[in-house]
């Protein structure tokens, strides 16, 4: 596997044993950003600072990247930590604790890999780093969601690609996370179903057919859920989502900024 980059890296897998070191390149630089910022201010600016980073954010985010469990990734999160998908979130710290305890897809696919790769930093802001994952598995344990018990389908997974995007605060923790939607729909098993959707495909409950941005039955769904609760929530309750996160947008909501 060979990485181009402007600084030697490393080529791996979250769950592999070998790293094969590879060359550095040069290549071409960032065309600079020609926005004016004080003209035209995002929300997310907020994730934006003076000084730069003290740290390596590029091996930072692989170290991050490389862990398997959530006992290993969260001495990485800050106690504001807000996690945003396509159509799920905004998610804090709290609420993926939680989620943990009642909703293990590892137990439904116990050899289950990231793979993470292509890791690159905004050149418009240090603190943020780019990278792809490939989540490969087999569901060959019980998939448990609430209620609803399926049993293993035996079936080889793959989800289309998708971009992480990881934002760290100038004292190492990790702010905000990302997760896009599949850059490729015809990639993979799943019909271009990404990420625990996708998962939850493979083992056999068609949780994606009506899962995308401004489905009104699935923003319905999704509420009917929230105001439930125990089923692992589709976003944080509004007590617990830290001041910065400026959206109201909730789940599969369009945007409102």
């Amino acid at each position: 596997m060979v990485i181009l980059s402007s600084r030697p890296v490393e080529s791996f897998s979250a769950n592999s044993n070998t790293n094969t070191v590879v060359a550095s390149v040069t290549t071409p630089p960032p065309v600079p950003s020609k926005i004016d910022p004080t003209q035209n201010p995002q929300w997310l600016d907020v994730l934006k600072y003076d000084s730069e980073p003290t740290f390596d954010v590029l091996q930072k985010t692989i170290d991050f990247a490389s862990g398997k469990t959530y006992e290993s990734r969260e001495p990485y999160f800050d106690e504001d930590y807000v996690f945003r998908g396509p159509i799920i979130g905004p998610i804090t710290q709290q609420e993926v604790k939680r989620t943990q305890k009642g909703f293990q897809i590892t137990d439904a696919y116990p050899d289950l890999e990231t793979r993470p790769f292509g890791f690159s930093i905004d050149p418009d802001n240090p603190y943020r780093c780019y990278y792809m994952e490939r989540w490969e598995g087999t569901n060959t344990g019980e998939l448990q969601v609430g209620p609803i018990t399926m049993p293993p389908t035996n079936n080889q997974v793959q989800i289309p690609t998708h971009v992480m995007s990881i934002n760290w605060t100038p004292q190492g923790k990790i702010i905000y996370a990302g997760l896009s939607s599949p850059l490729d729909r015809w990639e993979g098993t799943t019909k271009g179903v990404g990420a625990v959707f996708g998962l939850l495909d493979g083992g056999g409950l068609n949780a994606g057919d009506n899962a995308f941005i401004g489905n009104p039955f699935f923003r319905f769904q999704q509420r009917f859920f929230h105001a439930l609760g125990g089923f692992g929530r589709n976003w944080s309750v509004e007590e617990e989502i830290p001041s910065w996160w400026e959206s109201k947008a909730r789940g599969a909501d369009p945007n409102d900024l």
